[in-house]
């Protein structure tokens, strides 16, 4: 058996267990729904604005946000429970584990925020759901980006404690907080410093929301360049989880333990 074919299976089974864990898929979609069909439609009546059009695009890179996030909980846990262990003793090199992690991590938020895009169909009428195929691939490699933050928690996590939920926390928090995906660039430019506007439009969350709002619900052609700055934003934090896990795992591998 190849390496690739290794990594695809081991890859597989993560991916499985995503969606084995009924009670936190439950959990999420309900949190996920009642933001898209509560409180978009509350603030709809507030804002000057159509909010729930802007908002429910938002949702769905909520949910993927959120769902690449529990590839660091799977992370940490097989690491605190000795999974990792036997993960190790595959015949698989060292990377194709953290290939494997990152790839699962990436594609279950893929079809989890699929989910709910498909619900937004439903709800809010899209202007060009074709542009939506071609999001997809750039949405995957944000989600696997996504998914190396959380492997970064997660490393970070098995070294200094039991820590990852909150740095989880503080992570999430950041990063939906300095995104478009609650509110417009232009309320944000009006009360943050440019320093941190500039952070905010940066931001993959602001432009994957942005492009979803654009191209598919809003029909607009699809800019090149705009996918490019979504691709360059999301690479870097592959990278970086990536490298982190792969500290970890080689220290493992070396020392039998952290």
């Amino acid at each position: 058996m190849t390496e690739l074919r290794r990594i695809l299976r081991l890859a597989r089974n993560d991916f499985s267990y995503f969606f084995r864990t009924k009670w936190l898929m439950a959990v999420l979609l309900s949190l996920n729904l009642s933001d898209m069909l509560v409180v978009a439609l509350v603030y709809n009546k507030l804002m000057s604005f159509h909010y729930f059009q802007f908002f429910v695009p938002g949702v769905v890179v909520m949910g993927l946000f959120v769902a690449a996030l529990d590839t660091g909980r799977r992370i940490w846990l097989a690491i605190r429970e000795g999974v990792i262990h036997y993960y190790l003793s595959l015949p698989i090199s060292t990377r194709g584990v953290v290939a494997a992690y990152l790839l699962a991590g990436g594609l279950a938020a893929l079809v989890y925020s699929t989910s709910l895009l498909l619900i937004a169909l439903v709800v809010l009428p899209a202007q060009a759901v074709w542009s939506t195929l071609v999001l997809l691939p750039f949405i995957f490699v944000l989600a696997t980006g996504l998914a190396g933050i959380s492997a970064t928690l997660a490393a970070l996590a098995s070294t200094h404690g039991e820590f990852f939920f909150a740095y989880q926390q503080i992570v999430q928090i950041m990063f939906l907080t300095l995104s478009t995906v609650y509110y417009p660039i232009e309320v944000v430019g009006k009360y943050l410093p440019p320093f941190l506007t500039g952070i905010v439009s940066a931001n993959p969350l602001s432009l994957a929301a942005e492009a979803m709002r654009q191209y598919t619900f809003a029909g607009q052609q699809i800019e090149p360049f705009f996918l490019l700055k979504l691709l360059l934003s999301s690479i870097p934090f592959t990278v970086i989880g990536a490298a982190s896990y792969l500290v970890v795992l080689n220290r493992i591998r070396a020392k039998g333990k952290l």
